[in-house]
């Protein structure tokens, strides 16, 4: 048996690719898409790749979840932490004017930063959101692949997603993005 070099162990963790059934699927619509489907509910699927609500023409990316990203955080240190940048003076995480979150995240005693944020929503399940986003920011920081990291993909995401016209791109929208 043969003992595991730093590399192998520690930070270098978190680089390695998630498994397949660690990756879920993300919907995303332009804004014509959101504006045709509040309009028009025949332009609404519900959505067999992803389970959403959506517009029939949404891209999806592959996402690594909360869950995912925990169990990974507990494989690579048991002892991590993260911890809000800012608090309230009761003692709450602070959130700043865009109700977005900035956080320390820590593994290996290395410390990184993140923000969340969970645009337009409230509520618990918007914390939650907020929080989640937080933690895969900043383990991106760590090497941690939890979104697109190809820049094509994200060039064409941006082009999609702001709002040029999704019909220009055609199927080169429907990408998937491997975790590499």
């Amino acid at each position: 048996m043969t003992a595991k070099t730093k590399d192998e162990t520690g930070l270098a963790n978190l680089r390695k690719p998630f498994e397949h059934n660690q990756i879920s699927k993300l919907p995303k619509e332009t804004r014509k898409q959101i504006d045709e489907r509040k309009a028009n509910s025949s332009a609404s699927v519900n959505c067999k790749v992803c389970g959403g609500w959506h517009h029939k023409n949404a891209v999806h990316l592959d996402y690594v979840g909360h869950a995912a990203l925990t169990d990974r955080l507990l494989d690579t240190d048991i002892e991590w932490s993260w911890k809000p940048l800012a608090l309230t003076a009761e003692g709450l995480p602070a959130f700043d004017r865009n109700n977005g979150l900035w956080i320390e995240l820590t593994v290996c005693g290395v410390t990184r930063i993140g923000y969340g944020a969970a645009d337009g929503k409230t509520g618990g399940d918007a914390v939650k959101e907020i929080i989640g986003d937080a933690l895969r920011n900043a383990g991106m920081r760590f090497g941690a692949r939890a979104f697109a990291r190809s820049r094509s993909a994200f060039f064409l995401l941006r082009r999609v997603v702001r709002g040029s016209s999704f019909e220009r791109y055609g199927a080169r929208a429907f990408f998937a993005i491997r975790f590499e």
